[in-house]
């Protein structure tokens, strides 16, 4: 009895090729996204504390102080940044590795 293939070929068919090659894991991102992961997990936690700070500058002053404001909104900026590296929404890298986020005036 002759072995069978499960793939047919067509006589007028060329053979096609089955070998396909992978891209290699990515395992500088992979450890730069745990890295990153670990420093937004800390963003998260400083930025929690600074929107603290801010409604406690409300409180008193009923007014925000606007660098204070700025500074948090800094954080909120790179926390976004650290989660969408780790997320694999964006290629370039949050900061100390690529550039500290600005907080948009208005």
């Amino acid at each position: 009895m002759p072995e069978t293939d499960a793939s047919y070929t067509a006589p007028d068919e060329t053979p096609r090729d089955v070998t396909t090659t992978k891209a290699p894991f990515p395992w500088e991102r992979f450890l730069l996204s745990l890295l990153f992961g670990v420093i937004g997990w800390f963003a998260f936690w400083f930025t929690i504390i600074l929107a603290i700070g801010l409604w406690i500058f409300v409180a008193v002053s009923r007014d925000p102080h606007p660098e204070f404001k700025n500074i948090v909104a800094i954080s909120a900026k790179y926390l976004a940044h650290c989660i969408a590296y780790v997320l694999m929404m964006r290629e370039d890298k949050p900061f100390p590795l690529g550039p500290l986020p600005r907080a948009s005036e208005g």
